[in-house]
């Protein structure tokens, strides 16, 4: 493909419209388009008095040498990011947790043919909402399904933001994987993604049934209790109701899991700490962020603005940062405990409630 760059649109046009423009710009012949897609669309608001989409369209053309001029596109190159299995093992792994890391990791193992058997405390997606509502409309709290723990992980019931600070070429696949699986297409081109509940409900289920109809299995509502380790080699993993005999188990455990991180201190199994980080959840008037953000003069429809902060002490190395923004949304009670207070954000599904 070839690679059509800083294309400035100042209102608001159909992909068509846009492409045509990009044509005129490039000096393309918009007959000789075969396919394109659009890269990436963002928004340059640094001039309040001009601001504008920026956009990078790739197109298929019938001659690629009449454009030579222009930035090739190796289409290649995902094939190159594709994984390499040798497993020797007979026995399927065991992946304990189903929030993001635990969904992709069964699809991707499933997918080898694997075979993996996830292990999730919580529940479908599908009965997770209804105990949701309930924490929302009640107060009354499911420790083991809420809006933190369950299939999909924290991040189902609150707007599913996907920014990275990494530039790794994973994230546009794993982008992919998701608008196979239902997202809309334009989280594979908008500076700032996000899938929204509503959608993510239905996309974490369709993922868990691909994973199944490859010959993975899921357990929800169980929870491990243990792991029989012998002489450092991992013999199984034990739940609640039954005991899973593996040499391979992937912990995506999510940050709330101590009880399982306690036991695996008991079992002497080395850990690294992190840096521990204190949160803040601040609310903005919305017009406010936008005013300062986007000004009051453009005539384009605009997203609800965000802004991020940083700061960093150069003596200690230490820093502080605003992060996980939520513009446009609320700021709700995402317990997953009793007898404690824990607020995320959330957009979607709070503008329903």
């Amino acid at each position: 493909m070839l690679r059509l760059e800083n294309i400035k649109i100042r209102e608001e046009l159909s992909s068509e419209d846009v492409l045509k423009i990009a044509c005129n710009k490039n000096h393309v012949k918009y007959d000789d388009l075969q396919n394109f897609r659009i890269f990436r669309k963002s928004i340059d608001a640094r001039n309040k008095e001009d601001i504008f989409y920026n956009y990078t369209i790739d197109i298929c053309v019938k001659d690629e040498k009449r454009y030579s001029k222009l930035k090739k596109i190796d289409l290649a190159a995902d094939e190159k990011l594709k994984l390499v299995l040798n497993r020797k093992s007979k026995k399927r792994p065991v992946i304990i947790g189903m929030g993001p890391a635990g969904l992709f990791c069964g699809l991707i193992l499933s997918e080898y043919g694997l075979k993996p058997i996830i292990v999730e405390q919580g529940k479908r997606v599908e009965d997770r909402q209804k105990d949701v509502d309930e924490f929302i409309e009640t107060g009354k709290l499911n420790t083991r399904s809420n809006i933190q723990f369950g299939e999909g992980g924290a991040g189902t019931f609150s707007d599913g933001k996907l920014t990275s600070g990494i530039h790794d070429p994973l994230c546009r696949i794993v982008l992919n994987r998701f608008v196979e699986f239902g997202a809309p297409e334009q989280i594979t081109y908008v500076s700032k993604p996000h899938i929204g509940t509503d959608n993510l409900v239905k996309i974490v289920s369709n993922i868990r049934n691909h994973i199944i109809s490859n010959g993975g299995e899921v357990l929800f509502n169980e929870k491990v209790i243990d792991f029989n380790i012998d002489n450092g080699i991992l013999k199984s993993v034990i739940t609640e109701k039954r005991e899973l005999y593996t040499d391979t188990a992937v912990l995506a455990i999510g940050h709330s899991a101590r009880d399982t991180f306690e036991k695996l201190y008991e079992k002497n199994i080395k850990m690294e700490k992190k840096n521990f980080s204190v949160g803040v959840r601040i609310e903005h008037s919305q017009k406010m962020v936008n005013e300062a953000q986007y000004g009051n003069k453009s005539k384009l429809n605009l997203p609800a603005a965000d802004y991020k902060l940083a700061y960093h002490n150069k003596e200690t190395g230490r820093s502080c940062y605003t992060f996980c923004m939520c513009p446009g949304g609320f700021v709700m009670a995402s317990s997953s405990e009793e007898n404690t207070i824990v607020v995320n954000r959330n957009e979607q599904i709070c503008k329903r409630w």
